[in-house]
């Protein structure tokens, strides 16, 4: 058994995907052991009930009951043990069952091989992991606001505290153009449940794949951790970007109905720059290209 590490996993598929393999998937599983003792018995108990007298004179009748009960005392001791899987573990038993059985996995050797892949195809493709351009510069202005508070760091201390008398003579922050772009930016792909990364595929070579990820279940620290790395991706194929074909790196932000070129020609501008180093992906993807909804990245 290969010992994955996932970064992302799309855990309601991963699940399914478990169950439908194994034949049925018990996330937990409680072994009980118990200890029981009782004591019982019984008792009758007889009594005569009369009728009124207004009928007494009428017929002589008595009525007899016989009322059986029982009382019951039980001592009982239970222990349990639980047993999980985690996340990660059903991810490590799908891989493992995934590579045993080749039938449900296709691992394409070359380009041609991805492309001719129909879509609803699970797939695993391995490679380099970047963030779209959007994402990148928005990482890019939270470093460049953290470089002007070293530059500036009385400023910024009389901001964030000093004392009482200072706070009521300072005046209220008043937001950059920078971080009103990256105000605006981050609303903007906050609002959809899809962030688009590429992958620069080295198995299969020389082909390009967008890998659509749920924001849902990304932590704060998964694009992160995915940026610049080598990673493996297993998922569905949604779509096929022929030769010709492109699509946008981020095509579910608002961004991405922007003039192409007027993108392209901003984030020159900022890459153009001596005095920082930046970069960025490209903001168009030209087919040969497939697109991909992951079930898990992993290392």
């Amino acid at each position: 058994m290969q010992l994955i590490h996932p970064i992302y996993l799309d855990v309601p598929m991963l699940v399914s995907f478990a169950a439908a393999i194994q034949g049925g998937l018990s996330l937990e599983t409680e072994v009980t052991q118990g200890q029981e003792s009782s004591k019982s018995g019984s008792a009758n108990l007889t009594g005569k009930f009369g009728l009124s007298n207004l009928f007494s004179n009428l017929f002589e009748v008595t009525a007899e009951a016989d009322v059986a009960g029982s009382a019951t005392g039980r001592n009982q001791e239970i222990r349990r043990e639980h047993k999980a899987h985690t996340e990660a573990s059903i991810a490590i038993l799908l891989y493992d069952e995934l590579q045993k059985n080749r039938s449900f996995l296709t691992r394409p050797k070359n380009a041609s091989d991805l492309m001719k892949v129909s879509p609803g195809s699970l797939v695993e493709v391995a490679g380099i992991l970047e963030k779209n351009a959007i994402d990148s510069v928005i990482d890019y202005i939270d470093a460049v606001n953290i470089l002007s508070g070293l530059a500036n760091p009385t400023e910024v201390n009389m901001h964030k505290g000093g004392s009482q008398a200072s706070n009521k003579r300072s005046k209220p922050h008043k937001p950059t153009e920078l971080e009103g772009i990256r105000k605006i930016l981050d609303s903007d792909r906050k609002r959809t449940p899809i962030s688009n990364a590429i992958l620069r595929c080295s198995t299969p070579p020389d082909i390009n794949v967008i890998v659509t990820l749920r924001t849902a279940n990304l932590r704060d620290l998964t694009l992160t951790e995915l940026h610049k790395n080598s990673m493996r991706v297993v998922g569905k194929v949604t779509r096929i970007i022929d030769n010709g074909e492109s699509i946008s790196a981020f095509e579910n932000y608002g961004m991405s109905l922007l003039n192409p070129e007027v993108l392209i020609e901003a984030l020159d501008e900022i890459t153009s720059s001596n005095d920082v180093v930046a970069e960025f992906s490209e903001v168009q993807i030209n087919g040969p290209a497939v697109q991909i909804l992951p079930l898990m990245v992993f290392v």
